[in-house]
């Protein structure tokens, strides 16, 4: 059975595997095949799989948020100053949701939004940032 949707996360994020295949993936659709491309080569879908594919797939998608904030905070610096600050601050407490966040998914939904739940919000910021920086 493969991991869906959850209401709580309102659209459906399949996400596939082979990261080398996707030098910079920039839309949503792009991230969801790095995850189900690794689902689909695992054969069948178990608790290993869903970690070891939203792992991969998150470590993808946190080299975009990286490179991403790099860009805007460099930006910022230059242009608008008085903005870092807020912009760092806004990083932090969306690092602290996400990890409150998705410990209260693993406790009340099940082992897998261990994983799958800091992916799905990964894939989220890498999109908020990609707007920030004009892309």
């Amino acid at each position: 059975m493969r991991l869906k949707t959850y209401s709580l996360f309102g659209s459906c994020l399949f996400l596939g595997m082979c990261l080398s295949s996707i030098a910079f993936a920039k839309t949503q659709k792009e991230y969801q095949e790095i995850y189900d491309q690794c689902v689909d080569q695992a054969g069948t879908i178990n608790n290993g799989v869903v970690e070891a594919c939203t792992s991969q797939t998150s470590d993808r998608v946190k080299k975009d948020i990286n490179r991403l904030y790099g860009i805007f905070y460099k930006r910022l610096q230059s242009e608008h100053p008085y903005d870092v600050s807020a912009f760092e601050a806004s990083q932090k407490a969306w690092l602290d949701y996400r990890n409150q966040h998705c410990l209260l998914m693993g406790s009340y939904v099940g082992s897998p939004m261990h994983g799958y739940c800091p992916m799905t919000l990964n894939i989220t910021r890498a999109l908020e940032l990609q707007e920030l920086v004009g892309n």
